[in-house]
């Protein structure tokens, strides 16, 4: 088991420092979610960051109070399944603002129905993952047969697989923003505050961080089982606590400190081309009034029909 067992001595001077970090960024996120609700800013994802911290304020507690009541098959089957559950909403936050800034570079591409598509079909996969993880973690305490053990085993696998691959597809939209040739490159919409470049540092730090956790997670799972009188590297507590917790630390205060929330804001209702650069934050482009980018990208595709006009009319010639 990664991590192993917890214990007092151990596990709970560490767990008390974790959860004091995860209170503060769940205080931090909701003020900041809070005060720009306010203003009429509507930024979900620190919402979610919330979420996602108060779940693992009750993964550590749930892991101290398992260190206590070693014996409890309860509070360990609670404490694994809320390992494993919390971060899949860090894995969508990364997943929604490497969409962003693939759809602001790449617009003809980022807005096509296909990739919409795949994408919610990315979202239900993964919930279904997730309830697969979480009853199959749950029969192997209970249900001895080595069968069934075994399929379990499988099926775990596998869903933890899969979240790895939902995790690879925010790296891919990462690398195709970066290196996919454009449309109409000089023409790219920038949506939010800071320039494009900040935002994919940004945006490849959370999304590296991200897929390490992900892959160490299916490696884990993956390899073959260790006697406890001989563990491997992965499954010291060290590695369970900076892999698992510390590089969630990272990309969660890594969100605060840049204020990804004015950063990767963009308009309420975008559902289309040029939507990202019609209205800036600080609202000096109002909705209505067609931005910079928007006039070009209105040119840009009234140049394609007309090119596409004069192909027809050299055709009937």
């Amino acid at each position: 088991m990664v991590g192993g067992h917890p214990t007092v001595d151990v596990d709970v001077p560490i767990c008390a420092v974790f959860l004091f970090l995860y209170l503060m960024s769940a205080i931090a996120n909701q003020t900041i979610f809070q005060l720009n609700r306010r203003k009429g800013h509507k930024f979900l994802m620190s919402w979610a960051m919330f979420g996602f911290s108060l779940l693992r304020i009750a993964t550590h507690v749930l892991r101290i109070v398992w260190a206590t009541r070693p014996s409890n098959a309860r509070l360990t089957i609670a404490a694994l399944i809320f390992t494993n559950l919390g971060v899949l909403v860090l894995y969508m936050v990364v997943l929604l603002l490497a969409l962003r800034v693939f759809r602001a570079t790449h617009p003809q591409l980022g807005w096509n129905s296909l990739l919409r598509k795949t994408l919610h079909v990315s979202y239900f996969l993964l919930g279904g993952s997730l309830v697969l993880t979480v009853a199959f973690t749950i029969t192997t305490f209970y249900i001895l047969d080595p069968t069934v053990r075994s399929v379990s085993l499988w099926i775990q696998r596998v869903s933890i697989l899969y979240m790895l691959l939902f995790n690879v597809l925010s790296l891919i939209l990462l690398l195709l923003a970066i290196f996919l040739p454009q449309h109409w490159p000089e023409y790219a919409e920038n949506f939010g505050t800071g320039s494009m470049r900040a935002k994919l540092v940004i945006l490849g730090v959370a999304v590296f961080f991200s897929v390490f956790i992900a892959g160490f997670r299916t490696g884990t799972v993956w390899s073959s089982p260790r006697l406890a009188s001989n563990p491997a590297w992965y499954d010291s507590k060290a590695a369970f606590y900076v892999i698992l917790f510390g590089f969630e630390i990272i990309v969660i205060y890594l969100f605060l400190f840049v204020r990804f929330d004015k950063r990767f804001w963009v308009p309420n209702g975008s559902n289309k081309p040029g939507d990202y650069s019609r209205q800036s934050l600080d609202n000096s482009t109002t909705v209505g009034t067609p931005s910079e980018p928007d006039r070009e990208f209105e040119q840009y595709q009234s140049a394609k029909k007309q090119e596409g006009s004069t192909e027809k009319t050299a055709g009937v010639v």
